[in-house]
């Protein structure tokens, strides 16, 4: 063996995470001996898995028997066709497989033309690169700083505060999830939602907490990009209603096939109603053959409660709750055998090829797939009843070659998510002046302005925590006679994150203490919201015509003053009305999805005219 890891460690050095899944070796019985694993080539072997969740050990023998190769590598000839495969799966995969087993079987249901080979590879050290390489990217769109991290906070994704809560506690293991399993489930969730669009899917925080307890995070969200997560209520009552329609008529009495009724199982993917050893069996088989296993499983385990559950005991079941809390108890009990089960009721047993069965035959994957197409306008319907706890998130950053320090924090650019428009809050911004790294001009900041329309330029109050902000609607350029709009506005990023927007009304005000002309005047001059030429740039109006926050032409000093189309007090409280300036930085925001600006400016315009 340890010819082996010499080998694998020359051939992956450089290549592979630190947390990345070790390769699988047989142990004990049915071990071979060195010789032949020095003929492998180490890339085609298998991933072992690692629990990223609860980060416990895993057990990496395979024992012999079960139809799963001592030598577990894609052409070690395991499972020659997807029937069989399927078959060894309902069996239970080895936990130290299930990482490989698992994203091998959701690529190939998803990639049905693909070759038993190509889709064997993904659960190999030849994708390992490409898959950590995948995650890294994602992370560094979603998490630009390591404070956004922080801030994150578990995504609920319709599953709701008290069962997210119960998740986290007790329901994975038996104990709380750690910190950096908490972590992990937050990466994988936010990276669900913000780049794959899965607002709502009950099922994902149970189904990802059981993929990382196998795997790192990187095969997790690969595994759920390639996976489909089923969430139709509907379906399942029409199952029950065609296949066992005695429980249907117990269940739908009590309210247990609602939406919301049924969630133990197409919410919380079986974890309040069976042993964790067991849903890992569930899991097993979810991978190789999609929803179409949840239904069965859950439709047939309702059916068997239903059928041990005492009838006295049921004439009090008068709720979901007591229902499902009924399921559990014969599910923990002696009288619930898990294996005898899906043989016998959720699959039938085959002798020969006769299939043993007393139950009613369970219907195709296609036509569950048919009555899944035909329930969606209801599941739709349905959804919007569900509240879902909607999370704003910072607004991102790009990364240059120029460091950004004052959107450095999350905290910061969550306050700018919040006072943005709408179609901005969704972008991330890009640093186009920094006086640290173009220095102190106004000219070179008209220059570096030049290939934006909207902007955000904050600046630092030097030697008082404080950081004062401006939104621009327009191209800041040298135009002394004034422009920009109502939606430009002004702001305190720290410390006491504050937003004062135009008010129009805000003019009005002053009326009865201006003569006639003077208040025409006064609101016209409300209009001009960006003033700037070569001596300073400045933003809003004063009360006495100065300036609401205004530069100096070599950004060094700044000055506030009452503002009458900003309608706010003094943007740095008791200081000075006159300050001392440190860092100027300005952003423009370029699209999350292709990183091209959001607005461009005609950098020749005018050029050749």
């Amino acid at each position: 063996m340890q010819r082996l890891r010499t080998l694998l460690a020359s051939n992956l050095a450089g290549e592979t995470a630190s947390e990345q899944p070790a390769p699988i070796s047989a142990q004990g019985e049915g071990a071979v001996e060195d010789e032949d694993l020095i003929e492998i080539d180490p890339l085609d072997l298998f991933c072992s898995s690692i629990d990223t969740l609860l980060s416990g050990s895993i057990d990496q023998t395979i024992e012999p028997g079960g139809g799963w190769s001592s030598r577990p590598t894609r052409l070690s000839g395991v499972g020659d066709g997807r029937g069989e495969i399927q078959q060894m799966c309902r069996r239970g995969i080895p936990p130290s497989l299930r990482c490989a087993a698992w994203i091998i079987n959701v690529v190939a249901a998803v990639n049905r033309e693909w070759s038993k080979s190509e889709c064997d590879e993904f659960g190999t050290f030849r994708k390992v690169r490409v898959i950590d390489h995948g995650w890294e990217l994602v992370l560094k769109s979603l998490f630009p700083d390591e404070t956004d991290l922080t801030e994150a906070t578990v995504i609920d994704m319709g599953i709701g505060p008290d069962q997210m809560m119960n998740l986290l506690l007790h329901d994975h293991g038996g104990s709380p999830i750690p910190d950096k399993g908490i972590q992990s489930l937050t990466k994988v969730l936010h990276a669900a939602r913000d780049s794959l669009g899965l607002e709502f899917c009950p099922l994902l925080p149970d189904v990802t907490c059981l993929l990382l307890s196998f795997m790192p995070e990187s095969y997790a969200y690969a595994t759920i990009r390639q996976s489909a997560i089923c969430r139709f209520a509907k379906t399942f009552s029409d199952l029950m209603a065609r296949n066992f329609p005695q429980t249907h008529q117990a269940m739908d009495q009590i309210g247990a096939l609602t939406a919301v009724g049924l969630d133990p199982i197409l919410k919380r993917f079986f974890v309040p109603l069976l042993k964790r050893k067991h849903v890992l069996r569930i899991m097993d088989i979810y991978t190789s053959e999609g929803a179409h296993a949840i239904f069965r499983i859950g439709c047939t385990l309702c059916c068997l409660a239903h059928a041990h559950l005492d009838a006295n005991v049921l004439s009090y079941c008068d709720s979901p709750r007591m229902w499902w809390e009924g399921v559990k108890r014969f599910t923990h009990s002696k009288y619930f055998h898990f294996d005898i089960f899906l043989q016998q009721q959720a699959y039938g047993s085959r002798q020969g090829s006769i299939r043993v069965m007393s139950r009613p035959i369970f219907p195709r994957s296609e036509y569950v797939s048919r009555l899944i197409s035909s329930n969606e306008e209801w599941a739709a319907e349905n959804e919007h009843h569900i509240p879902i706890l909607q999370e704003m998130k910072p607004i991102g950053l790009v990364e240059g070659k120029c460091p950004i320090v004052l959107a450095k924090h999350s905290p910061e650019r969550l306050s700018l998510s919040k006072w943005l428009p709408p179609a901005l809050q969704s972008t991330r911004l890009e640093l186009i002046y920094s006086s640290n790294y173009h220095g102190r001009s106004i000219e070179m900041f008209y220059r570096q302005c030049s290939v934006a329309i909207h902007t955000v330029t904050l600046l630092e109050v030097f030697n008082a925590g404080v950081v004062l902000g401006m939104y621009a609607t327009q191209t800041w350029h040298n135009n002394p006679s004034g422009y920009g709009d109502g939606e430009c506005f002004l702001f305190r990023l720290t410390p006491n994150p504050e937003c004062f927007k135009y008010q129009v009304t805000a003019s009005l005000t002053a009326k009865e203490s201006l003569d006639a002309e003077e208040f025409i005047s006064t609101i016209d001059d409300a209009g001009q919201l960006m003033i700037s030429s070569l001596n300073f740039i400045s933003m809003g109006v004063g009360e006495d015509g100065s300036s609401a926050l205004r530069l100096n032409e070599d950004l060094t000093r700044g000055s506030t003053s009452r503002c009458i189309n900003f309608g706010h007090a003094d943007l740095i409280g008791d200081s000075s009305e006159v300050f001392e300036v440190g860092l100027v930085e300005t952003y423009r925001f370029v699209r999350d999805v292709d990183g091209e600006p959001v607005d461009k400016t005609d950098v020749w315009k005018g050029l050749f005219d």
